[in-house]
């Protein structure tokens, strides 16, 4: 089953550290893998396609682990094998070892946990609510698709994930038949003497104070792998006009419990005007 690890052709040439860090393999599977992957995919098309939301324009439809394992549409695809790996605990050392170094500096509470506790039964499970409360670690991996798009658009502009999110990935599976451009990931940093400022879910409200760092084209069998911090600024790039959708799936790990609390978005003086005005009913 190790096979199927998206990491197999993991490149330390394509590692960065800064401004936050991320790697991405290219052609992350041989053909024959990456074919199979492909070709199962339409399994997902058709459940999306009764979602009402399926017409809308360039949004975001995925499944969750949970979702996936309740229904039974998809025991018999490769995608099984796939996301039972890539939820296990043997899945996440590995990939947290890539990023050992970085965690030492960044994360050295959360990285002492990876190593020292990796054994307890309360060390990692899929995500659901319950889970959330009584597991170090929770993961999950989600199959998606952004859906066709009529206009040139883009589905997020310069943002920071969930704070509980230790580190996400993307896998691309972009069509061959798909010739629409952008959708790519852009890694972002502030400019020199400039400090990123959020609103909205996470999302960067001086835009222009950001520059691009690196741009990760989307293109099938393409791996981007980053850690979360509190300058994993990214968006994604424009999508020109597109007919058929944008397919990606995305896989998370997570910590909820209070003690393992990551880093905070909003500074000091913002949360407690935000407590203020909880307190008298703004």
């Amino acid at each position: 089953m190790e096979k199927i690890s998206i990491l197999n052709r993991f490149d330390r040439n394509n590692y960065f550290s800064y401004p936050y860090p991320f790697f991405f393999i290219d052609n992350a599977y041989e053909d024959k893998i990456y074919s199979y992957l492909e070709g199962d995919y339409k399994l997902f098309h058709n459940y999306f396609e009764k979602n009402t939301q399926y017409k809308e324009n360039n949004i975001r439809l995925q499944i969750s682990t949970e979702e996936f394992f309740d229904s039974n549409l998809f025991q018999n695809s490769i995608w099984k094998d796939f996301i039972e790996f890539h939820t296990s605990k043997f899945f996440f050392i590995e990939l947290m070892n890539i990023f050992e170094k970085d965690m030492e500096i960044i994360y050295p509470k959360i990285n002492k946990i990876i190593k020292e506790k990796n054994n307890d039964i309360n060390f990692l499970n899929i995500r659901n609510e319950d889970n959330k409360k009584k597991f170090q670690f929770v993961a999950d991996c989600q199959p998606g698709i952004n859906t066709p798009n009529a206009l040139k658009s883009s589905v997020r502009d310069s943002h920071l994930d969930n704070t509980a999110e230790l580190v996400a990935g993307l896998f691309y599976l972009k069509d061959d038949n798909d010739k629409s451009t952008g959708g790519d990931l852009q890694v972002m940093e502030a400019r020199q003497n400039k400090k990123a400022i959020f609103h909205k879910k996470s999302s960067v409200k001086n835009i222009t104070d950001l520059k691009l760092f690196k741009e990760i084209e989307y293109k099938k069998n393409k791996v981007v792998f980053f850690l979360n911090t509190s300058n994993s600024i990214h968006r994604v790039s424009p999508r020109s006009v597109a007919k058929i959708p944008r397919n990606l799936t995305n896989i998370i790990f997570e910590t909820y419990l209070p003690d393992n609390k990551l880093f905070s978005i909003n500074s000091t003086k913002t949360r407690l005007i935000t407590k203020i005005k909880k307190i008298i009913g703004l």
